[in-house]
């Protein structure tokens, strides 16, 4: 079994939602520039501006991590999901386990093309993120048809 890694438009959807916290951050900075009096503001600037770089540096670096470390793949029996930066996280969802499949979309990924796959079992909900549409929906059939199949072969057993 092949682990495959997520699209690449992925990475810019991820980007895109970290300036909704870069710009907040941004304004913050520039708003306290030109609050603080004369006397601090060098060392307000010097200081704003040190946690502004880092917030952004992580902001950005974040997304980019996480694309490289997810991975996701399947078999007749499982479903592989790999993930994590600082604490990796194997994720095996044995098919027979499936309760429910969805797609889900955001207005973002909408306009890149993009679907998740949420596999929901009895215990938890995992989520394959940052498919194209196209595999995202093979995806759930190829899901549905091997749970019908293992179903079956449980019930023969």
């Amino acid at each position: 079994m092949e682990l495959k890694k997520l699209d690449r438009k992925v990475l810019f959807v991820w980007l895109i939602r970290t300036l909704f916290i870069i710009l907040p951050v941004l304004i913050a900075y520039i708003v306290l520039c030109f609050a603080i009096p004369n006397e601090g503001k060098i060392l307000a600037i010097v200081i704003g501006g040190v946690i502004s770089l880092i917030t952004v540096g992580l902001c950005v670096a974040i997304p980019i991590l996480r694309y490289h470390f997810y991975t996701y793949g399947r078999d007749e029996k499982r479903v592989y999901i790999n993930k994590g930066i600082i604490f990796r996280h194997r994720i095996i969802v044995p098919i027979c386990q499936i309760q429910d499949l969805h797609l889900v979309q955001g207005p973002i990924m909408m306009i890149f093309k993009l679907s998740s796959v949420l596999i929901s079992t009895a215990g938890s909900n995992y989520i394959i993120n940052g498919l194209a549409n196209e595999e995202a929906k093979m995806m759930i059939d190829e899901l549905e048809n091997k749970l019908y199949t293992r179903l079956e072969e449980l019930k023969d057993e």
